[in-house]
């Protein structure tokens, strides 16, 4: 029988996304280190961009109603290290939510049940990593995600889409 794995970091030494390979054909990740331990999680880059922007309106909604005092972009240092290696992907993702407990942002990815499908009813099954970020990791954070997504392929000036070397079928030139 699979004994799932709960890995929690508070305040963790670094929480970051990055990826493998070259663009279009990149591996996404994200990692947790603190005290000799890492956990990656592997996701898709849409994930990446929603958690980015998920992360984006909860340090906004802090803003608004705690009255917290939210980092400039240019006051935080930006971890800009490649992902520690060698790694293997601990598991994969399934669900991703970001909370506020009134201190601290919460970030938490459970992994797939068995056979890559998401079963509602086997939460108590699945992998999760569970980080628990100041404000400055989640600014921090997040403006790495950003330019992570925003380092792949080019967009398609006429449509929007991923485009590459050896171009792409744009639907507009049709």
């Amino acid at each position: 029988m699979y004994q799932r794995q709960r890995h929690v970091f508070d305040s963790p030494d670094r929480f970051v996304v990055g990826t493998v390979g070259q663009p279009g054909e990149r591996d996404f990740y994200l990692q947790a280190s603190s005290r000799g331990q890492v956990v990656t999680v592997g996701l898709e880059k849409a994930e990446v961009s929603a958690l980015a922007e998920g992360l984006t309106t909860l340090l906004g909604q802090v803003r608004r109603t705690a009255g917290g005092e939210l980092p400039e972009s240019h006051d935080v240092d930006v971890d800009l290290a490649p992902l520690e290696a060698p790694f293997e992907e601990d598991f994969h993702l399934g669900r991703l939510t970001v909370s506020w407990d009134g201190k601290r942002v919460l970030v938490e990815a459970a992994g797939l049940a068995g056979g890559g499908v998401r079963r509602p009813d086997a939460d108590a099954e699945l992998d999760t990593l569970e980080v628990s970020l100041s404000l400055d990791q989640t600014k921090a954070f997040v403006q790495r995600a950003r330019s992570i997504v925003a380092a792949g392929r080019p967009s398609c000036v006429l449509c929007g889409r991923p485009d590459g070397p050896s171009g792409h079928f744009c639907p507009r030139l049709n």
